[in-house]
């Protein structure tokens, strides 16, 4: 019998059991994440205005924000996504609070507090709505996505009652909307039980196209060094030969964290066990290098002359930070067990590359030195990965030949 056309033009959510086994990522993903684009350049803007402790609280606390927001869309279009008007209509609502987010969040604390707090209170509210609505269609994820999306709905409501109450009541109230999303993260991921296809000790359901959205996203925030390279080199008053090596080895940077995650990390599966450990180690990854973007920003604006002690600590306590989140993924893939030597010694590299990253922090060097210590403790640890590799193709060749 025909489906009656209202049904293919809005469907129920998906069933993660009747997914293909090999996805694309869509167009309207891509789309998705653009959004995010300027939402991540807004907060690398702020952090490099601000690059103090308090800054840096600041910068983290609403990553998180939009972190939360841009996991759960992903997830549930990863589970759930289907291609019809109802998704499109989620997505682009999302989109719509999350592009007023990136108006506000560049002035908070401050101004923007009030604008902010309500866009992420619109933003929460999509969630509620497409979580719960998976609950009501999919018997298998009602356990947990009705709670997830009940605590979701007090953390919206949470938020958007700040707007009430005056600061440092507000911040606080803030930090309860945001652990009441932890909370419920807990909660569903406890009663869900995962499919088959997963294994019995999975936490989340990863998939191929789970893996490339998130190697996507370090994409995108890798692009914020980028930006911070040659806005820095824009900025510069006259760009002479320091102010030309000070860019280009900010590029050089960039080049390293890709070379080092998307040498080790991408489009690798994580052990089941270690799923939700594998998703959540990609927040302070993220974090960290917008982080380093902003550092490279006030880095390059200063080419000659004395490096601020903050802006040195930014480069280099960022750079440690994702140095050592990449040698933790590493343990949770499933890829390690393939190849125990290179990932051992990679590993190791990057230990002691993080140790000496933050060393540099109590030098005292300009610009120029310490950019290119960042590259070098960068390059480092996929340099020794590609000569254990090389052994061992030679080692390979020479059994072969025997």
């Amino acid at each position: 019998m025909t489906t009656p056309s209202r049904f293919r033009l809005w469907q129920p959510p998906g069933r993660f059991e009747d997914r293909p086994t090999e996805r694309r990522i869509s167009f309207l993903e891509l789309f998705f994440d653009l959004v995010f684009v300027v939402v991540v350049a807004q907060l690398s803007h702020r952090l490099a205005a601000h690059p103090t402790w308090e800054g840096v609280g600041w910068f983290v606390f609403l990553f998180f924000a939009v972190w939360s927001s841009w996991t759960n869309g992903t997830l549930y279009y990863d589970l759930h996504g289907t291609n019809d008007i109802s998704v499109r209509v989620f997505t682009f609502a999302q989109m719509l609070a999350v592009a007023m987010m990136g108006v506000f969040v560049g002035s908070v604390p401050g101004d923007g507090e009030a604008g902010f707090a309500l866009a992420y209170a619109l933003n929460v509210l999509v969630l509620v709505l497409i979580w719960f609505r998976t609950g009501v269609y999919d018997p298998a994820h009602r356990a947990a996505s009705i709670p997830y999306s009940g605590f979701y709905l007090l953390s919206a409501v949470t938020f958007a009652g700040s707007i009430w109450v005056s600061p440092p009541a507000r911040y606080w109230l803030w930090v309860l909307g945001l652990a009441l999303q932890v909370i419920g993260q807990i909660v569903a991921f406890r009663r869900w039980t995962p499919p088959e296809s997963q294994g019995g000790d999975a936490v989340i359901a990863v998939t191929g196209s789970l893996v490339e959205r998130l190697d996507l996203f370090v994409i995108i925030v890798l692009g914020e060094v980028i930006v911070g390279s040659v806005t820095g080199m824009a900025e510069v008053e006259v760009l002479d030969l320091d102010a030309a090596a000070a860019g280009m080895l900010g590029v050089l940077v960039a080049i390293g964290l890709w070379w080092i995650y998307f040498d080790l990390v991408s489009l690798r599966e994580p052990i089941s066990r270690y799923s939700q450990l594998w998703l959540n180690l990609h927040f302070p990854l993220v974090v960290a290098i917008t982080a380093g973007g902003a550092g490279v920003l006030n880095t390059v604006e200063r080419p000659s002359g004395d490096l601020p002690d903050e802006v040195r600590w930014l480069l280099v306590g960022a750079m440690s930070v994702a140095i050592v989140t990449v040698a933790l993924l590493t343990h949770t893939l499933e890829a390690r067990a393939r190849a125990p030597e290179i990932y051992h010694r990679a590993e190791l590299t990057m230990y002691g590359s993080a140790l000496l990253a933050l060393g540099v922090g109590f030098t005292g060097w300009d610009a120029n030195p310490t950019l290119m210590a960042m590259v070098v403790l960068l390059l480092a640890p996929v340099l020794v990965a590609l000569l254990v590799l090389k052994q061992r193709l030679a080692a390979a060749r020479g059994t072969v030949a025997g």
